[in-house]
């Protein structure tokens, strides 16, 4: 678990705006930019530019660390996490792709999308950096510690959820995402944002109760972005990896209170 030195309400409210701010202003001018311009994501300026812009929440706080020369604190380690962010990230597209009976079809569709991606190494390298890496070190590593101080794990889960779907919102407007393919009214879109919620909370499980940090949640984050790309397309089934996103989290959450001390 990533830990802070501790901070006043007041601060930690205008440290959080501040980087809230600073996170949009990254994020959400490039976004802009490359949907007026209409920019194709697939040639170079725009594949630069979408990577400096996704990676917003990670660089939000680096600029906080350096601005406000904080000292960041050591993290906890412990041997039990790495599996179970794999374990904990994949599990809910897998779930979802055997019940409606697609597994077989798995392997074909996922040797062409590593295939397409440039191979094995290809697809490691950009599931890591799209997402895990350009972003949980500034909702992981910087806003989650700061929300902890002062809420429980509902609120927190509901608070920096819901700050990370926001941050989400401008990619179901720009054409060349996933989430423009998907569609923003559709059930696809009401889904990704349900989806939100759980694993906010398996991050906090895995980041805080099995003391992973951010390493935790790059890992988790990347397990799960991975498997959604290899399992064929669920289609409307796309509700069964809600509720068993949904199932996992609350069994992850039943095990966090049973194992609080008396």
């Amino acid at each position: 678990m990533t830990t802070i030195a501790v901070e006043s309400k007041t601060t930690t409210r205008r440290r959080l705006i501040e980087f809230g701010v600073i996170c949009a202003v990254l994020t959400w001018v490039p976004y802009l930019f490359l949907g007026v311009l209409k920019v194709d994501l697939d040639e170079p300026v725009g594949r630069l530019v979408f990577g400096l812009a996704a990676s917003g929440p990670s660089l939000a706080a680096l600029v906080m660390w350096l601005w406000h020369r904080e000292r960041r604190r050591g993290v906890w380690w412990s041997a039990s996490w790495p599996i179970a962010a794999v374990v904990l990230g994949a599990a809910a597209p897998l779930v979802a792709t055997a019940l409606i009976g697609n597994l077989p079809e798995l392997p074909g569709h996922a040797s062409s999308v590593i295939a397409g991606a440039g191979g094995i190494l290809g697809a490691a390298v950009y599931t890591l950096l799209a997402g895990p890496i350009a972003e949980e070190f500034g909702w992981r590593g910087y806003v989650q510690p700061r929300l902890r101080q002062y809420y429980g794990l509902r609120a927190t889960t509901v608070i920096l959820g819901t700050a990370w779907w926001l941050w989400h919102v401008p990619l179901f407007f720009l054409p060349g995402t996933g989430q423009h393919d998907d569609g923003f009214f559709t059930q696809q879109g009401l889904v990704f944002f349900l989806e939100i919620f759980p694993l906010t909370f398996l991050m906090l499980f895995v980041t805080e109760k099995l003391r992973g940090g951010v390493p935790a949640a790059i890992l988790l984050h990347a397990a799960w972005n991975l498997t959604t790309e290899l399992v064929p397309p669920l289609g409307n089934a796309v509700w069964l990896e809600f509720v068993a996103v949904t199932a996992v989290a609350g069994a992850a959450g039943w095990y966090w209170r049973r194992t609080l001390p008396a």
